[in-house]
């Protein structure tokens, strides 16, 4: 080996076995780490969530909206399917179906309603129904319609104890329609019945006709009518159901007394009434005070002589209806609530 090769591995060996010198390590600044923001997802009630008749508060005006979206959306999916199971029983007019209260019972089973709210809902209901001229037996069919669209329609959106309306057993919503339809439909008969079917006398609706016309022909001619025609009323106190033969027997004997074209009606449970020109109208009277003695003496049911008087006519025609509704609840011979002259 040459001294230059020797020198070289010389300084290897130095190197090798030399101490280290000091190493300053870099400073090292860990990242800083931000944390996401987690915002906590809207949670949705399921649809089958019962739903009551109290407002649902909590949240905020959101709440309300959902509240409300909700009950619309079940109101509207029993609106549709009593609409359909209507029409499967045999509904004849489909533009006649719908209206106001029906949109109210439906918004009443759909709120989760009691009983009562249920009732007053379908007793209005019947009343439109009776009003539009359906008939009774289809108005029924109508309600069985309902109860089937509820047990549809409901039985996931408001689930209701057993399955059927609320607090309402089959019979009495059945009594309800039908009480409500039926007043309905028996006062319209009245009120347009030309004849009273227990004395045979002529309406109190058909004597206001010719009251009104009296008025009109008086306006025309520029007269009042109280100084041409004046009331004639005769009053019988009688018992009970008792009234129906002294009530035809005071009708006979008026019939006879006027005669000459005269409008005779009953007004009330017991009052008969003659529309009258005045032309000899005190004498008339005093005749008809004898026939009606003689006619009703000893007549069972009969509490007290008839009262016969002569009523005056208001100026107004208005005024003449109030007459006559006060005639319902005629007063006692002294009170002298009504204008009478004898």
């Amino acid at each position: 080996m040459s001294a230059r090769g020797e020198r070289a591995g010389a300084l290897a060996v130095d190197d090798a076995v030399a101490p280290s010198r000091d190493v300053t390590p870099p400073t090292v600044t860990p990242p800083t780490v931000t944390p996401p923001t987690v915002t906590p997802p809207t949670v949705t009630p399921p649809t089958g969530a019962p739903i009551t008749g109290a407002p649902i508060t909590g949240g905020g005006h959101g709440d309300e909206a959902d509240a409300a979206r909700f009950l619309g959306r079940a109101q509207r999916a029993l609106r549709e399917r009593w609409f359909a199971c209507s029409n499967a029983l045999g509904w004849t007019a489909a533009a006649e179906w719908p209206n106001d209260a029906v949109d109210e019972v439906c918004g009443v089973l759909a709120a989760g309603g009691d009983r009562p709210e249920l009732e007053r809902a379908l007793g209005a209901w019947a009343v439109t129904r009776a009003r539009a001229g359906i008939g009774l037996a289809e108005t029924l069919t109508d309600l069985s319609a309902l109860h089937a669209a509820v047990l549809g329609a409901l039985g996931d959106l408001v689930p209701h104890e057993g399955g059927h309306m609320p607090g309402a057993d089959g019979s009495r919503l059945v009594r309800v329609v039908s009480l409500a339809w039926t007043d309905i439909t028996c006062g319209e008969l009245a009120e347009t019945a030309v004849v009273d079917p227990l004395s045979g006398l002529p309406t109190e609706s058909y004597l206001r006709a010719r009251l009104g016309e009296l008025y009109d022909a008086a306006r025309a001619r520029g007269v009042r009518v109280g100084a041409e025609h004046a009331l004639v009323t005769v009053t019988l106190k009688v018992a009970g159901w008792s009234r129906i033969a002294p009530l035809s027997t005071v009708g006979e004997a008026t019939g006879i007394v006027f005669d000459a074209g005269e409008t005779i009606a009953v007004v009330g449970r017991s009052t008969v009434v003659v529309l009258a020109p005045r032309v000899g109208l005190p004498a008339r009277v005093r005749v008809l005070r004898g026939l009606l003695e003689r006619r009703l003496a000893g007549t069972p049911g009969v509490l007290a002589a008839p009262v016969a008087r002569i009523v005056a006519l208001p100026g107004t025609h208005e005024g003449a209806r109030g007459t006559l509704d006060r005639l319902h609840a005629p007063p006692a011979p002294s009170a002298g609530s009504l204008p009478v002259r004898r």
